[in-house]
């Protein structure tokens, strides 16, 4: 087995439910020597998803970041790991991705580095999307100089003429507009709207997660079709 595929093997064993290898050559600036993306997701649990029905924000939020604080600890091991093959490794966890939760901006987005690695797509929401759990995950990711052989690229929307998220949105933040990696940000979403919005209710102990809840994918990986 090739010390990739022993690497792929490695982060699911310790939790990841996919992984994928992107070229992210020039995409974050303070790692030009990092050219290589690792990307890694994780599911959300179907029992945090029964807390939103029963609208316990609380319990949903404590399982949220459980797969964070779970996402940080392979993110970190994967790095530790590609060091002692001889390469170097940065792990882009929360903290030291530098998130900007005003802007909700990172040095290098978590979904680029997805996408790139052919794992899923950008939904209307602006949540990233797999075929197997909708946009019910979390995210991670690792850069390294260590030889990947990339997947690939997907470039465009895979949520054909599906409106849910669009139609749920409480504040009308998501534009008309299917996501493709030649747009901007805010083609497809007001993300000033969304991110106030989104900030009101984390504060008031409550959450805005129905783009996420009516997404078709989502659905379906909970089976509530």
């Amino acid at each position: 087995m090739s010390e990739m595929n022993e690497l792929k093997e490695y982060l699911i064993n310790l939790g990841a439910s996919k992984v994928g290898f992107a070229d992210v050559n020039g995409l974050a600036n303070e790692f030009v020597d990092l050219p290589n993306g690792i990307s890694l997701v994780i599911k959300l649990p179907k029992k945090a998803m029964s807390y939103i029905e029963d609208e316990d924000y609380q319990s949903y939020w404590s399982c949220f970041h459980a797969q964070i604080d779970k996402l940080t600890e392979i993110s970190l091991k994967g790095e530790e790991y590609i060091k002692n093959l001889g390469y170097d490794a940065f792990a882009l966890t929360m903290k030291r991705n530098e998130c900007d939760m005003k802007r909700l901006l990172s040095i290098l987005p978590y979904k680029t580095i997805a996408t790139k690695s052919g794992l899923g797509w950008i939904g209307r929401s602006a949540l990233f999307v797999t075929p197997e759990y909708g946009s019910a995950v979390a995210l991670g990711g690792i850069l390294t100089d260590m030889p990947l052989d990339f997947g690939v690229p997907i470039t465009d929307s895979q949520c054909d003429d599906c409106e849910n998220c669009q139609n749920a949105c409480p504040v009308d933040a998501i534009n008309p507009q299917k996501w493709n990696d030649r747009l901007n940000r805010k083609d497809i979403i007001d993300i000033g709207a969304c991110s106030k919005y989104i900030i009101e209710q984390y504060k008031a102990g409550l959450g805005c997660t129905k783009c996420m809840c009516e997404c078709k994918l989502t659905k379906r990986y909970l089976g509530v079709e």
